[in-house]
């Protein structure tokens, strides 16, 4: 299996929603026919259709976010290609790390320079695994874990490397906890069946490794379900430090400040960010 971990330091802006996709994915998750959309926006249902097929109407465009609680302005930004944030470089002591199989996927390697300690992050399979355990440059300390199916799916190997990991309780335990790995501090933060893991690396910004269950400028509810997320996002991420870097499964890494400003799917925040591309931490 190849295993690229980035040649240069700046993240790439791949794998991020159209804002027609954005429009697409709020109806689903409001569960609203064409025949309800259009006549809760009071529009056309051919306009309402063109809107979803990528044919920008402005006035239909605002119409349509107000009635799924979307942000107009924010939609129409990245419609007309005024939204171009500019790519996050990584800190120095993150990698991110995709496979030939799923290059969409990333996983991220936490490596500790004062202790030369590594940490493995939200591990796609066993095979990434070992390919850490036997580096003789990297090596692996512990894994981080995002869901009780991770831990099924990986169990044979972390028991193989007698590594230790970190995961969601099986007892859907709520309680937070805080814990040093190396020089970073950790905050486990679980979410009944799933956990977020907030780091505080010495001398840099925050860190907060979310799975697969945010996209940067849009959202990922298949799991949880629409209104969930939304107020899990609210409640937890939006709770960071505008400066957190959000480090996802899928997509490029963002900022909390720049998603309060810029995440079509919160406009209640759009006025309290001043964050206008992703270098801005």
């Amino acid at each position: 299996m190849a295993i690229y971990m980035g040649k240069g330091l700046v993240e790439d802006l791949d794998w991020t929603d159209l804002w027609n996709e954005i429009l697409l994915k709020a109806q689903k998750g409001q569960e609203l026919t064409d025949a309800e959309l259009a006549r809760k926006a009071g529009v056309k249902i051919d306009d309402l259709r063109k809107l979803k097929n990528g044919v920008l109407d402005e006035k239909a465009l605002f119409l349509v976010a107000q009635a799924l609680s979307l942000s107009g302005e924010i939609l129409l930004s990245m419609a007309t290609g005024k939204c171009n944030p500019q790519p996050l470089t990584l800190p120095y002591f993150l990698k991110k790390i995709s496979s030939e199989e799923t290059p969409e996927k990333k996983s991220y390697l936490l490596m500790d320079k004062r202790s030369n300690k590594k940490f493995l992050i939200d591990p796609p399979n066993k095979r990434l695994i070992e390919n850490y355990v036997h580096d003789r440059e990297y090596g692996l300390d512990h894994v981080f874990l995002f869901s009780l199916e991770q831990i099924q799916e990986l169990a044979d190997g972390l028991k193989s490397f007698s590594l230790p990991f970190s995961a969601p309780s099986k007892e859907g335990q709520l309680e937070r906890k805080e814990e040093w790995f190396g020089s970073f501090r950790v905050e486990l933060i679980p979410l009944i069946d799933k956990i977020f893991y907030f780091v505080h690396p010495p001398e840099s910004s925050p860190l907060v490794f979310v799975g697969k269950y945010f996209i940067s400028g849009s959202i990922s509810y298949e799991e949880t379900g629409y209104y969930k997320t939304l107020e899990l996002i609210r409640s937890t991420l939006f709770g960071f430090p505008d400066e957190t870097i959000i480090c996802p499964r899928i997509g490029p890494l963002s900022t909390v400040g720049f998603e309060k400003g810029h995440n079509p799917f919160f406009p209640e925040y759009q006025i309290y960010s001043s964050f206008q591309m992703l270098t801005e931490i």
